[in-house]
């Protein structure tokens, strides 16, 4: 080979690993806006209204108490239409097990070491084949240090499975609860349920207390997503949509509260943002985008768009 080749081969050679790992510092870098969607909300899901998202969690999966996933866990058409809103908003796909009412099966398959291992074969060869770019687990709630010390081995198993891998690894967590340092050590990334709050909800100052106490458990500022609601809370506990909530309805972008349920306006979620970024953390998380409002100007993920700048200007309001 003349020298000329020779020099273009090993230019060849040493940038595109180079550069290959630029794109995965960058995705690595970026501020996360990762929203949680149910699977009785995908069908009305447009990839247009979702652009903003870094990370779509599809909700999800019932932790087996056996450890084997069922042979199809995801329906063939949830599953066309994930892959519809990845391609065409080129946001990260991860599947969520557990949640509430759905966390029954994790304090068996926890427990055991062989069925965590089966779970974390099972849940690796599903992202596998279907293109998932990672798992979040959201038990909830671990009760006492036993089940505390099976979910942290539960973490652990996936991270050495999951991480050669190239996939992630998350967990959603209650405010009020304490995961300890093996978890935050072990996780990508953290979603913090910052939100059920006392009346009034998921105010801007609770949400600063959430986070501050998160960081004082040992989790790292950058692997915390603050979580966002796209719902309010009454003082009953009862709960609407922010669709629901301001349907026909022209509010101010700094209104919080409509008929006795506290949600977050535009405004006070623009103050979470500014919020994050100032702490440097990962990012912000919302539960969940099928509660936004489909009209533009009212639309919260349009607001968060504009202002984690995955979308147009933010424009004066």
């Amino acid at each position: 080979m003349p020298f000329r080749g020779h020099l273009l081969a090993l230019i060849l050679t040493v940038s595109l690993p180079a550069a290959s790992q630029a794109g995965a510092d960058d995705r690595q870098d970026q501020f996360v806006v990762a929203g949680y969607l149910p699977h009785y909300r995908v069908a009305q899901a447009t990839p247009e209204s979702l652009k903003p998202l870094t990370d779509l969690i599809y909700f999800g999966l019932t932790p087996p108490a056996g450890g084997r996933l069922a042979e199809a866990p995801v329906a063939p058409a949830i599953l066309e239409k994930l892959q519809e809103i990845k391609r065409i908003t080129g946001c990260r796909l991860l599947i969520c097990v557990g949640g509430w009412n759905r966390s029954e099966g994790f304090s068996r398959v926890a427990s055991k070491a062989s069925l965590r291992k089966q779970l974390v074969l099972d849940l690796l060869a599903f992202c596998r084949n279907n293109r998932f770019d990672g798992i979040d687990f959201d038990w909830e709630h671990p009760q006492g240090p036993e089940e505390l010390a099976a979910y942290q081995a539960l973490l652990a198993s996936a991270r050495k499975s999951f991480g050669p891998a190239g996939l992630l690894v998350t967990v959603a967590q209650a405010s009020w609860q304490n995961l300890g340092k093996p978890a935050y050590n072990t996780v990508d990334r953290v979603h913090l349920m910052s939100y059920d709050h006392d009346y009034p909800q998921a105010t801007l100052e609770k949400s600063r207390k959430d986070v501050a106490r998160l960081i004082s458990w040992g989790c790292p500022p950058g692997k915390v997503a603050l979580g966002l609601p796209f719902y309010g809370r009454n003082k009953a506990r009862e709960s609407n949509t922010y669709r629901q909530l301001v349907a026909n309805r022209r509010p101010p972008p700094d209104r919080d509260e409509i008929n006795g349920y506290a949600f977050n306006g535009p405004s006070t979620l623009a103050r979470k943002i500014r919020h994050a970024r100032e702490q440097k953390l990962a990012g912000i998380m919302i539960w969940e985008v099928g509660q936004d409002d489909p009209r533009e100007e009212f639309s919260l993920l349009k607001v968060i768009g504009r202002q984690a700048g995955r979308g147009s200007p933010a424009s004066p309001r």
